[in-house]
């Protein structure tokens, strides 16, 4: 069984759903994409703009500076600062109406012989887990989707009501857990607070697992993730029966070149290394400056897998966005076919015997 670990299915950007208005998935995406690695350009000569273009004055939603952000076409986001516009190729070229029906991620895990994919569920995408839900109907043998909650109100009863309707009623299969969503809070909230303890009850009892995005966007990109990094760590210990998921990989700014090889440090691998918690790899997409099959991300695999062995690395596509780097074939292949020091029986393991065991499934 290969599954892919990252996918995604959801309707137009920018649009109402479920409890999430428009306006808030646009704060969200804004805050998400402003120090985006791609970079904005001008819209009237394609010129890049200063990677300070959307600096907010602080880390929070409410901080961020009002700059017209708007859904674009194919792929684009657009905004205005200082009479200029701008764009950003966010998501691929082919990618017009700005929408991903399931039926597309379907077409392409056909194509390349893919059994299931995980749904992920950021707030970028909006509030999705009735959506959600229907795609599995749809598809029943196909999709695993995951449940969101409002992460910053996570310990109010409504959320843990939310959670318990999106797994018994819904019939979502884990927690997507979204660190930056803590923005909407101004950020005086933290992933492993003793108030959200009825949450994580809540999660042991439906014997669900969560995937974790640390990304914060924070204007100190590095000690903010560094920060989270430690908390999940507290966290994972605290939780020790409770399955987990490090999503997206690592984030660059957390591997350094050192002499001759690439690090991670130190406290990254500590909190990796919990038995509970997994790693989904998602390299491909991180290593947009090297040509297939990505030397860089090699290394950075290897590594890895040295350190955390290959019972706790899963792999993840990130589709459709993934596309905007690679194709769904190379997001595979540069770890199928090249990755020479995992086994045949690794590689089982990396494209689907982890997720199959995490999810409970027969592989």
């Amino acid at each position: 069984m290969i599954i892919d670990a990252h996918a995604h299915a959801f309707p137009r950007f920018g649009t109402d759903s479920g409890d999430q208005t428009a306006e808030t998935q646009l704060q969200i995406i804004q805050h998400h994409v402003q120090f985006h690695v791609q970079g904005w350009r001008r819209r009237r000569d394609g010129s890049r703009a200063e990677p300070g273009l959307l600096m907010p004055s602080g880390d929070a939603i409410v901080d961020m500076p009002d700059v017209n952000m708007r859904i674009g076409q194919y792929g684009q986001l657009e905004c205005t600062v200082g009479g200029e516009d701008y764009y950003l190729q966010w998501y691929p070229c082919w990618f017009r109406d700005m929408t991903a029906p399931p039926e597309l991620m379907v077409t392409n895990m056909d194509y390349l012989g893919v059994d299931k994919a995980v749904l992920q569920h950021d707030h970028v995408y909006g509030s999705l887990n009735e959506y959600l839900s229907e795609v599995m109907e749809r598809y029943p043998d196909r999709y695993l989707p995951l449940a969101q909650i409002r992460e910053w109100e996570a310990d109010r009863e409504e959320q843990l009501e939310r959670l318990e309707h999106a797994v018994t009623t819904l019939g979502l299969k884990g927690l997507y857990f979204m660190v930056e969503a803590f923005a909407f809070s101004g950020f005086v909230d933290n992933l492993d607070d003793a108030k959200f303890e009825p949450l994580w009850e809540t999660v042991r009892r439906l014997q669900i697992p969560v995937f974790w995005y640390l990304y914060t966007s924070h204007r100190d990109r590095f000690g903010g993730y560094m920060e989270q990094v430690r908390r999940l760590d507290r966290w994972a210990r605290a939780h020790a029966d409770i399955p987990c998921v490090f999503t997206h990989g690592l984030e660059t700014i957390a591997i350094r070149p050192r002499s001759e090889r690439f690090d991670i440090p130190a406290e990254v691998l500590t909190c990796l290394k919990n038995p509970n918690i997994s790693l989904e790899v998602m390299l491909h997409l991180m290593a947009p400056d090297t040509a297939y099959p990505f030397p860089w991300a090699q290394e950075i695999l290897k590594l890895l897998y040295d350190e955390l062995g290959p019972e706790k690395l899963l792999w993840g596509s990130d589709m459709p966005a993934a596309e905007r780097n690679v194709t769904y074939r190379q997001s595979m292949d540069y770890v199928r076919l090249h990755a020479d020091f995992m086994s045949g029986q690794d590689k089982a393991l990396f494209f689907g015997g982890n997720a199959a065991r995490l999810f409970k499934l027969d592989a």
